[in-house]
């Protein structure tokens, strides 16, 4: 919120939204790599950075508590949120290569925390075939898939569906893999 209060404030005219966005016929035709992670830090409205901070509130706790509550554990909560958006921008961009659009904002890295949270047991990866995984992803990918032919959310602006999709998808399938590699002893509580 408080990056999106100095977006606001200096970046008057948009061009920092340009400047930084992720487009990716840019990204592949003029090497703008950069924007993979800029893009994370902008947002296109006070209801848009409202929106990825209430769910980065709802979600991210749950995957920032079992990551360890020292430095270390923040640093690799933090690669993680950052793997997760750079990840969906990349998909996003592979899958779309000619699409003239400009991505503003967390909601890859928001829904890839989203979707490692819902996996997230005591002690344990929850399986896919769960009903509490099962039912989380059949309500993100029907609120998703609805959101591209209405505005459920007034003045959000078109909402770019296929990234959340694409960064739950990535949370969902990378959590397990990464606390084995990097907080192996989460699966000994």
């Amino acid at each position: 919120m408080a990056l999106f209060a100095l977006q606001s404030q200096f970046d008057t005219n948009g061009d920092l939204v340009y400047m930084l966005g992720l487009n990716p016929r840019l990204l592949w035709k003029y090497d703008t790599v950069y924007a993979l992670f800029t893009t994370l830090f902008l947002h296109g409205s006070w209801v848009h950075a409202g929106m990825n901070a209430a769910l980065g509130l709802a979600f991210a706790s749950g995957v920032a508590r079992v990551f360890g509550t020292r430095i270390g554990g923040a640093a690799l909560f933090y690669i993680y949120y950052l793997f997760c958006g750079v990840l969906a921008g990349v998909v996003y961009c592979a899958i779309f290569p000619d699409r003239n659009v400009l991505l503003i904002g967390a909601s890859g890295a928001i829904s890839g925390l989203m979707g490692a949270a819902i996996r997230i047991g005591p002690g344990y990866m929850l399986p896919f075939t769960d009903r509490r995984v099962m039912g989380m992803t059949i309500a993100w990918t029907a609120i998703n898939i609805l959101s591209a032919f209405i505005s459920i959310i007034p003045a959000a602006g078109t909402i770019a569906w296929e990234v959340h999709l694409i960064g739950y998808a990535i949370g969902l399938l990378t959590i397990g893999v990464w606390m084995r590699l990097f907080r192996p002893r989460f699966f000994s509580l």
